[in-house]
């Protein structure tokens, strides 16, 4: 997978700081591993269980997500840019 420099992917002026009330899939109910759009705050597993958030960012057009649980280990995806956020 690629990786760029934050300051290259055009869609982080869209990321939200939006509240984390829970870790689990709204779908499925799975605790991990998750993602939360940074869009909306939308909570959803990923694509190696059942690909909530991925399929939660093609339904909406949201593009970032990050990964859970948030540490200084999270990642940042942006699905338009098919990177991670470095």
């Amino acid at each position: 997978m690629t990786t760029i420099l934050r300051d290259h992917c055009p869609h982080l002026g869209e990321a939200q700081s939006p509240t984390l009330i829970s870790e689990m899939c709204e779908e499925c109910g799975v605790s991990s591993p998750t993602r939360i759009c940074l869009s909306c705050g939308h909570i959803g597993c990923c694509d190696s269980t059942n690909g909530h958030a991925t399929a939660h960012a093609k339904a909406t057009d949201h593009p970032l997500i990050r990964s859970l649980p948030l540490s200084d280990h999270s990642f940042t995806w942006c699905y338009k840019c098919q990177a991670y956020l470095s």
